[in-house]
């Protein structure tokens, strides 16, 4: 038995159109719509890129101007009504002698006012003093103190930069201890930047 095979012709390649291997490939279709939807969501997006006025955007709309209240009516004020005075007697003058005791007791009362306003206001300005001189130092300014470890020795009673000055090494390690600092005040010199800063006050 023969098979019957068909004769295919062969193929000229001179004569047969000229296409490159790649235009043939799916993956140019995939490529153009990329393309195509990159383009269009540019396109899409270009109104959101222009510039609004956005103050003109928040204005509230112009509503009508309201009508001017009308003119509060003025009623005519009725006449005031006249007092009746009582006749005034005659006074009789006071003696002069009386007058000027009067005014010697005046005198007197002052002068004793004074003195006791002056006795007392020597005590309540030296209280004033010692409280401008007692009132706190910014201990933030020392290396090594921020805002919480200021407040930490303001709550022990430490707020002077003279205090820290006067610490001597027992009292150091008492703060040291007390705060859990760890050395830091002796490893930065708290003592001797107090020392300064007091110096320079």
């Amino acid at each position: 038995m023969t098979l019957f095979v068909p004769e295919i012709p062969k193929i000229d390649p001179e004569k047969t159109p000229n296409l490159l291997a790649g235009a043939a490939s799916p993956l140019w279709l995939v490529f153009g719509g990329a393309a195509m939807a990159g383009a269009t969501w540019w396109w899409w997006t270009a109104r959101w890129r222009e510039a609004v006025n956005v103050e003109a955007l928040m204005a509230p709309t112009l509503a009508p101007k309201p009508e001017p209240a009308p003119p509060p009516v003025i009623e005519p004020v009725a006449e005031a009504p006249v007092l009746a005075l009582a006749p005034v007697e005659d006074v009789e003058p006071a003696p002069v002698a009386a007058v000027a005791e009067v005014a010697e007791t005046v005198e007197a009362l002052a002068a004793e006012t004074l003195e006791t306003a002056k006795t007392a206001a020597e005590p309540v300005v030296e209280a004033i003093v010692e409280t401008v001189e007692a009132a706190a130092d910014d201990l933030t300014l020392l290396t090594g103190i921020g805002p919480k470890l200021s407040a930490s020795l303001a709550e022990l009673g430490v707020t002077r930069f003279a205090q820290i000055a006067a610490w001597g090494p027992e009292e150091l390690a008492d703060f040291d201890a007390k705060l859990n600092l760890r050395g830091r005040a002796d490893r930065d010199g708290w003592v001797a930047q107090a020392k300064r800063l007091t110096a320079e006050a």
